[in-house]
Protein backbone atom coordinates (compact mmCIF):
# COMPACT_ATOMS: atom_id res chain seq x y z
CA UNK A 1 0.00 0.00 0.00
CA UNK A 2 1.11 3.38 -0.89
CA UNK A 3 1.76 5.49 2.38
CA UNK A 4 -0.43 9.00 1.14
CA UNK A 5 1.83 11.16 3.16
CA UNK A 6 5.10 10.78 1.16
CA UNK A 7 3.13 11.04 -2.01
CA UNK A 8 4.25 14.60 -3.60
CA UNK A 9 0.70 15.37 -4.44
CA UNK A 10 -0.47 14.69 -0.93
CA UNK A 11 2.05 17.14 0.09
CA UNK A 12 1.18 19.72 -1.80
CA UNK A 13 -2.77 19.44 -1.68
CA UNK A 14 -1.84 19.68 2.00
CA UNK A 15 -0.01 23.11 1.74
CA UNK A 16 -2.61 24.29 -0.51
CA UNK A 17 -5.23 23.30 2.11
CA UNK A 18 -3.60 25.25 4.90
CA UNK A 19 -2.96 27.96 3.16
CA UNK A 20 -6.66 28.46 2.76
CA UNK A 21 -7.45 27.97 5.81
CA UNK A 22 -5.24 30.30 7.25
CA UNK A 23 -5.87 32.84 4.86
CA UNK A 24 -9.64 31.99 6.18
CA UNK A 25 -8.80 32.32 9.81
CA UNK A 26 -7.27 35.98 9.05
CA UNK A 27 -10.03 37.20 7.12
CA UNK A 28 -12.49 36.61 9.59
CA UNK A 29 -10.76 36.50 13.49
CA UNK A 30 -11.62 40.43 13.56
CA UNK A 31 -13.40 42.50 15.60
CA UNK A 32 -15.57 42.78 12.79
CA UNK A 33 -16.20 39.58 14.15
CA UNK A 34 -17.90 40.57 17.10
CA UNK A 35 -20.90 43.07 15.42
CA UNK A 36 -23.64 40.06 15.25
CA UNK A 37 -22.00 37.44 17.03
CA UNK A 38 -23.13 36.13 20.56
CA UNK A 39 -19.27 36.68 21.56
CA UNK A 40 -19.87 40.44 21.16
CA UNK A 41 -21.41 40.89 24.63
CA UNK A 42 -18.55 39.76 26.82
CA UNK A 43 -16.61 42.41 25.53
CA UNK A 44 -19.03 45.45 27.18
CA UNK A 45 -17.53 44.35 29.77
CA UNK A 46 -14.01 44.92 31.04
CA UNK A 47 -14.35 43.12 35.24
CA UNK A 48 -12.98 39.65 34.82
CA UNK A 49 -16.23 37.80 36.78
CA UNK A 50 -18.78 40.02 34.68
CA UNK A 51 -17.19 38.76 31.42
CA UNK A 52 -17.03 35.21 32.89
CA UNK A 53 -20.51 35.39 33.53
CA UNK A 54 -21.47 36.85 30.32
CA UNK A 55 -19.29 34.33 28.40
CA UNK A 56 -21.00 30.98 30.43
CA UNK A 57 -24.70 32.22 29.69
CA UNK A 58 -23.79 34.14 26.15
CA UNK A 59 -21.97 30.25 24.48
CA UNK A 60 -24.48 28.04 26.14
CA UNK A 61 -27.77 29.87 24.22
CA UNK A 62 -25.60 29.94 21.60
CA UNK A 63 -27.86 27.72 19.08
CA UNK A 64 -30.61 28.33 16.64
CA UNK A 65 -31.08 31.27 14.57
CA UNK A 66 -28.47 33.73 15.17
CA UNK A 67 -31.39 36.94 15.48
CA UNK A 68 -32.89 34.74 18.18
CA UNK A 69 -29.94 34.10 20.31
CA UNK A 70 -29.01 37.52 20.09
CA UNK A 71 -32.42 38.97 21.11
CA UNK A 72 -32.56 36.61 23.95
CA UNK A 73 -29.24 37.36 25.46
CA UNK A 74 -29.95 41.23 25.17
CA UNK A 75 -32.98 40.56 27.37
CA UNK A 76 -30.50 38.88 29.97
CA UNK A 77 -27.93 41.92 30.06
CA UNK A 78 -30.07 44.51 29.67
CA UNK A 79 -31.51 43.53 33.13
CA UNK A 80 -27.66 43.30 34.60
CA UNK A 81 -27.40 47.03 34.14
CA UNK A 82 -23.67 47.47 35.43
CA UNK A 83 -22.40 43.66 37.04
CA UNK A 84 -23.41 40.89 35.96
CA UNK A 85 -21.06 39.30 38.47
CA UNK A 86 -23.13 40.79 41.33
CA UNK A 87 -26.30 39.95 39.43
CA UNK A 88 -25.95 36.65 39.63
CA UNK A 89 -24.56 36.18 43.23
CA UNK A 90 -26.85 38.87 44.68
CA UNK A 91 -29.62 36.31 43.08
CA UNK A 92 -31.21 39.02 41.06
CA UNK A 93 -31.85 36.51 38.17
CA UNK A 94 -34.43 34.76 40.11
CA UNK A 95 -36.77 38.15 39.86
CA UNK A 96 -35.99 37.93 35.97
CA UNK A 97 -36.79 34.48 35.21
CA UNK A 98 -39.45 34.16 37.28
CA UNK A 99 -39.72 30.59 37.55
CA UNK A 100 -41.90 28.42 35.64
CA UNK A 101 -41.86 24.82 33.53
CA UNK A 102 -42.67 27.57 30.13
CA UNK A 103 -39.78 28.03 27.69
CA UNK A 104 -37.84 30.69 28.04
CA UNK A 105 -35.30 29.86 25.10
CA UNK A 106 -36.45 27.06 22.86
CA UNK A 107 -35.94 23.56 24.65
CA UNK A 108 -34.59 26.20 27.79
CA UNK A 109 -37.13 26.87 30.45
CA UNK A 110 -37.15 29.62 32.78
CA UNK A 111 -36.85 27.21 35.40
CA UNK A 112 -33.63 25.97 33.83
CA UNK A 113 -32.01 29.13 33.44
CA UNK A 114 -32.26 29.61 37.13
CA UNK A 115 -31.16 26.40 37.90
CA UNK A 116 -27.97 27.17 35.70
CA UNK A 117 -27.89 31.02 37.14
CA UNK A 118 -28.03 29.15 41.07
CA UNK A 119 -24.83 26.73 39.99
CA UNK A 120 -22.89 30.37 38.96
CA UNK A 121 -23.90 32.03 41.90
CA UNK A 122 -22.51 29.00 43.98
CA UNK A 123 -19.18 28.80 42.02
CA UNK A 124 -18.43 32.34 42.40
CA UNK A 125 -19.09 32.91 46.05
CA UNK A 126 -15.96 33.45 47.67
CA UNK A 127 -13.80 33.07 44.96
CA UNK A 128 -11.85 35.75 42.36
CA UNK A 129 -13.27 34.49 39.25
CA UNK A 130 -15.12 31.35 37.79
CA UNK A 131 -11.45 30.79 36.44
CA UNK A 132 -10.24 30.08 39.73
CA UNK A 133 -12.91 27.54 40.56
CA UNK A 134 -12.38 25.87 37.64
CA UNK A 135 -8.49 25.73 37.82
CA UNK A 136 -9.27 24.13 41.46
CA UNK A 137 -11.60 21.69 39.83
CA UNK A 138 -9.15 20.56 36.67
CA UNK A 139 -5.92 20.73 39.21
CA UNK A 140 -7.28 18.50 41.20
CA UNK A 141 -8.01 15.63 38.69
CA UNK A 142 -6.02 12.45 39.20
CA UNK A 143 -5.49 12.79 35.54
CA UNK A 144 -5.69 15.32 32.82
CA UNK A 145 -9.08 15.40 31.99
CA UNK A 146 -10.92 16.97 28.99
CA UNK A 147 -11.45 20.74 30.06
CA UNK A 148 -15.27 20.54 28.79
CA UNK A 149 -15.58 17.40 30.89
CA UNK A 150 -14.63 19.72 34.14
CA UNK A 151 -17.17 21.98 33.54
CA UNK A 152 -20.00 19.55 32.81
CA UNK A 153 -19.05 17.74 36.28
CA UNK A 154 -19.38 20.82 37.99
CA UNK A 155 -23.58 21.14 37.16
CA UNK A 156 -25.68 18.82 38.17
CA UNK A 157 -27.11 16.42 35.71
CA UNK A 158 -30.39 17.92 35.65
CA UNK A 159 -29.01 21.26 34.67
CA UNK A 160 -30.09 21.12 31.35
CA UNK A 161 -28.38 24.20 29.73
CA UNK A 162 -25.11 21.95 30.47
CA UNK A 163 -24.30 19.14 28.39
CA UNK A 164 -23.62 15.77 30.12
CA UNK A 165 -22.89 13.05 27.84
CA UNK A 166 -20.10 11.34 27.96
CA UNK A 167 -19.51 11.02 24.10
CA UNK A 168 -20.74 14.18 23.69
CA UNK A 169 -18.57 17.00 21.39
CA UNK A 170 -20.47 19.97 24.07
CA UNK A 171 -19.85 21.62 21.31
CA UNK A 172 -21.22 24.83 23.48
CA UNK A 173 -18.80 24.06 26.05
CA UNK A 174 -16.03 23.97 23.62
CA UNK A 175 -16.70 27.30 22.19
CA UNK A 176 -16.83 28.74 25.42
CA UNK A 177 -13.20 27.68 26.35
CA UNK A 178 -12.19 29.02 23.22
CA UNK A 179 -13.40 32.82 24.38
CA UNK A 180 -11.98 31.85 27.84
CA UNK A 181 -8.15 30.48 26.79
CA UNK A 182 -6.98 31.70 23.33
CA UNK A 183 -5.23 34.74 24.35
CA UNK A 184 -3.79 37.54 21.33
CA UNK A 185 -7.03 37.71 19.38
CA UNK A 186 -9.58 40.12 18.79
CA UNK A 187 -12.52 37.97 19.73
CA UNK A 188 -11.13 35.12 22.83
CA UNK A 189 -10.75 37.15 25.58
CA UNK A 190 -7.29 34.89 27.23
CA UNK A 191 -8.87 34.76 30.55
CA UNK A 192 -7.88 31.08 31.53
CA UNK A 193 -4.34 31.26 31.14
CA UNK A 194 -3.50 28.18 33.26
CA UNK A 195 -5.07 26.02 30.65
CA UNK A 196 -2.91 26.36 26.78
CA UNK A 197 -4.82 26.95 23.75
CA UNK A 198 -3.37 23.83 21.68
CA UNK A 199 -5.41 21.38 24.14
CA UNK A 200 -8.43 23.05 23.01
CA UNK A 201 -10.75 21.45 21.00
CA UNK A 202 -13.08 22.36 18.01
CA UNK A 203 -16.31 23.40 18.39
CA UNK A 204 -18.61 21.27 15.91
CA UNK A 205 -20.79 24.12 14.76
CA UNK A 206 -23.01 22.56 11.50
CA UNK A 207 -21.09 25.21 9.28
CA UNK A 208 -17.68 23.55 10.69
CA UNK A 209 -19.11 19.92 9.74
CA UNK A 210 -20.56 20.70 6.55
CA UNK A 211 -17.09 22.70 5.62
CA UNK A 212 -15.12 20.17 7.41
CA UNK A 213 -16.81 17.60 4.58
CA UNK A 214 -16.62 19.53 2.20
CA UNK A 215 -12.47 19.99 2.35
CA UNK A 216 -12.03 16.18 2.80
CA UNK A 217 -10.89 17.06 6.34
CA UNK A 218 -14.01 14.94 7.67
CA UNK A 219 -15.29 11.50 5.84
CA UNK A 220 -19.06 11.04 5.23
CA UNK A 221 -20.89 7.91 6.08
CA UNK A 222 -21.54 4.46 4.06
CA UNK A 223 -24.79 6.24 3.56
CA UNK A 224 -23.28 9.69 2.29
CA UNK A 225 -24.46 11.84 4.84
CA UNK A 226 -22.19 14.01 7.50
CA UNK A 227 -21.48 12.35 10.56
CA UNK A 228 -23.14 12.92 13.49
CA UNK A 229 -20.79 14.81 16.48
CA UNK A 230 -19.12 13.18 19.07
CA UNK A 231 -16.50 13.73 21.10
CA UNK A 232 -14.40 11.38 19.45
CA UNK A 233 -15.10 13.06 15.93
CA UNK A 234 -13.65 16.59 17.64
CA UNK A 235 -10.40 14.96 18.81
CA UNK A 236 -10.08 13.53 15.56
CA UNK A 237 -11.13 16.86 13.42
CA UNK A 238 -8.98 19.35 15.48
CA UNK A 239 -5.69 16.64 15.62
CA UNK A 240 -6.13 17.07 11.39
CA UNK A 241 -5.94 21.14 12.27
CA UNK A 242 -3.25 20.95 14.80
CA UNK A 243 -1.28 19.87 11.00
CA UNK A 244 -1.97 23.44 10.40
CA UNK A 245 -2.35 25.06 13.15
CA UNK A 246 0.73 23.35 15.37
CA UNK A 247 -0.01 25.46 19.00
CA UNK A 248 -3.53 26.50 18.45
CA UNK A 249 -5.84 24.20 15.82
CA UNK A 250 -9.20 25.76 17.25
CA UNK A 251 -8.31 28.94 15.13
CA UNK A 252 -9.77 27.09 12.31
CA UNK A 253 -12.68 27.52 13.89
CA UNK A 254 -13.09 31.04 12.43
CA UNK A 255 -11.88 29.38 8.95
CA UNK A 256 -14.58 26.76 8.46
CA UNK A 257 -17.36 28.65 10.66
CA UNK A 258 -16.75 31.86 8.42
CA UNK A 259 -16.50 29.71 5.26
CA UNK A 260 -20.06 28.30 5.99
CA UNK A 261 -21.43 31.52 7.47
CA UNK A 262 -20.07 34.21 5.89
CA UNK A 263 -18.79 32.75 2.60
CA UNK A 264 -15.64 34.00 0.87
Amino acid sequence: MIDAKKNPAYTKIVETLGEKLRRLADLYETPAFLADDPSGFMHRFTNVRDAEVVAFISANLAFGRRTQILAHLEQIFGAMQNSPAEWITSDSYLDFFGGGDSSFYRMFSHNDMILFCSCLSKMLRGRQSLGEFFFDKWNAASCTPILSAVLADAFPKNCKIISHGKNSAAKRLQLLLRWLVRKNSPVDLGLWTWFSAKNLLLPLDTHVMQQATKLGLIQKTASGKIPAPSLRLAQSLTAKLSEFFPNDPVRADYALFGLGAIGE
